[in-house]
């Protein structure tokens, strides 16, 4: 331990009087730790993201959208596709078993909604009564949307907290008037607290009307976004998306052969989906991270052979009152050793800010862990250790005299 102690201070004295060399050295390091650390932070938020909204969402779940893609309910390159009515939720209410509620979904992103002089862009969501149990969305405060709001297509809504923050601040909305598309709504409810999406999206930046409101008041629009269905039992789910197939080709006129012209997700797909977009992340972000961590270590290993040179009288000396090659090999080891973990800190820390600002901002669900510090300690020492051998046995491997001469 003695020996240890020694050689560490003696490290650190020599760092001291290198510090342009240590920094760039360190440096280089922090940018690859800093890579992997926010690939593992936002690779596990990613992943817990999809998992929570599973989680909530239950496993009896069943999403319809218009479109072929599974994941997203949209062909490739098409920003809107039309192909689901509000008979088509009439018929599976009337021919498919196993439903325990059932819900049509209309929405409109970027709609201007006014209170005041203020303004703000937002997400109108069209949807009945039911849907608030389906996604379990439903007030923290206030009244959710009715039947008699349905039968009347009630000017009335339910403000997520963005929307909420935007437009009144601390002041309560309830029974307070907004204008969306210059069309007056009152304000009957305010959506629980949702957060931020795995993809970035801000689950509290919207307003639900009743679809009907939605259909005659606003948009017009006869088309769905989707229809939300949960199961009575879960255990026929496989059977039940079947039937819903078989009942919307058959309203669709789909010929056999021919693909659907709608795409249904299960809370399985968004598990599949969630490993999917992990491994895609994973992928890329340890390439970058990996390329980062590589170009550091080039960095520490011609830097300390650089060293090597320059202190050629130093090691010349030392070897000449007795230092073993051991000793000299220790010492550049535990230069490398230190100069990497200090970097790695450094990296860590600027990883795991990096993961807090994309929360914040967001940009991405990205969540704090230790794997990440665990895997910056580990790469680290590996860096250490690969990058730092060959400068150091060059530095043993000096002849006393050739590195005495002038």
């Amino acid at each position: 331990m003695a020996r240890i102690a020694r050689i560490t201070r003696e490290s650190f004295r020599m760092m001291g009087g290198n510090r342009i060399r240590v920094f760039i050295m360190m440096l280089g390091m922090a940018v690859g730790v800093s890579s992997l650390t926010l690939m593992i932070c936002v690779s596990k938020g990613a992943y817990e993201e999809v998992m929570d909204i599973v989680n909530r969402q239950g496993p009896d779940l069943l999403q319809v959208r218009p479109g072929t893609d599974k994941h997203t309910g949209l062909p490739s390159g098409s920003r809107a596709v039309v192909s689901l009515l509000e008979e088509d939720v009439d018929a599976i209410s009337q021919h498919v078993g196993n439903i325990r509620a059932i819900s049509p979904v209309k929405d409109r992103k970027e709609v201007e909604v006014k209170h005041g002089d203020k303004f703000t862009l937002t997400r109108i969501f069209g949807i009945t009564p039911v849907w608030s149990e389906i996604r379990d969305f439903g007030p923290i405060k206030g009244e959710f949307i009715s039947e008699e709001d349905l039968s009347f297509a009630a000017r009335v809504c339910i403000i997520g907290q963005t929307v909420k923050k935007n437009l009144f601040g601390d002041t309560d909305p309830i029974g307070q008037t907004i204008r969306i598309k210059d069309v007056p709504f009152t304000v009957k409810g305010e959506l629980k607290w949702k957060g931020i999406s795995s993809a970035g999206r801000d689950r509290d930046d919207r307003i639900v009307i009743p679809i009907t409101a939605f259909t005659k008041r606003l948009f017009r629009d006869i088309y769905l976004t989707q229809i939300v269905i949960t199961v009575a039992d879960i255990s026929n789910l496989d059977k039940t998306i079947e039937n819903v197939r078989s009942v919307l080709r058959e309203r669709h006129k789909i010929s056999a052969g021919e693909p659907d012209d709608f795409a249904m997700r299960t809370p399985q797909d968004l598990i599949d989906l969630a490993y999917s977009t992990t491994r895609f992340l994973i992928n890329l972000l340890t390439g970058i991270a990996g390329v980062s961590l590589l170009v550091a270590g080039i960095v520490i290993m011609n830097i300390m052979l650089a060293s090597v040179s320059a202190r050629r009288n130093e090691i010349g000396i030392r070897r000449a009152i007795g230092a073993k090659k051991g000793d000299i090999i220790s010492q550049f080891m535990m230069e490398g050793f230190l100069i990497s973990m200090m970097g790695g800190l450094l990296g860590t820390i600027l990883g795991f800010g990096g993961s807090i600002t994309l929360s914040s901002l967001k940009v991405a669900a990205s969540r704090i862990t230790l794997l990440a510090l665990a895997a910056s300690i580990v790469s680290c020492s590996l860096i250490a250790v690969v990058f730092s051998i060959y400068p150091a046995k060059k530095a043993a491997n000096q002849s006393p005299v050739d590195a005495l001469k002038i």
